[in-house]
């Protein structure tokens, strides 16, 4: 499992390549409004969640981003610190950042 932690005046982290089954922490010590996570290149579909809960492949509670390189923005419904999770079955590269 890899845990990467954004400080407050930091805007994400870029070109993480996740490792497949295995779920990534991404932690804003902060209060986020809203997070965008990146997929460079399409490799595999991610599923995440931005409330701190565990996400699953294919899972219910998960959001997903599929297999294109495209991007999604939510704003995380926690007050306090944002933590971001993710989990593929393939190995994408992502980007978690913050959008303001």
């Amino acid at each position: 499992m890899a845990d990467y932690t954004i400080q407050p005046g930091e805007w994400g982290i870029h070109g993480v390549t996740l490792t497949a089954a295995t779920v990534t922490t991404i932690r804003f010590p902060d209060d986020v409004d809203e997070i965008e996570v990146l997929s460079h290149d399409g490799a595999a579909a991610i599923y995440f969640t931005v409330d701190g809960s565990t996400p699953a492949v294919e899972g219910r509670g998960s959001r997903v981003i599929p297999a294109a390189i495209s991007s999604a923005q939510v704003e995380p419904p926690t007050a306090g610190p944002t933590i971001v999770k993710l989990i593929s079955a393939g190995t994408p590269r992502i980007s978690v950042m913050r959008t303001s």
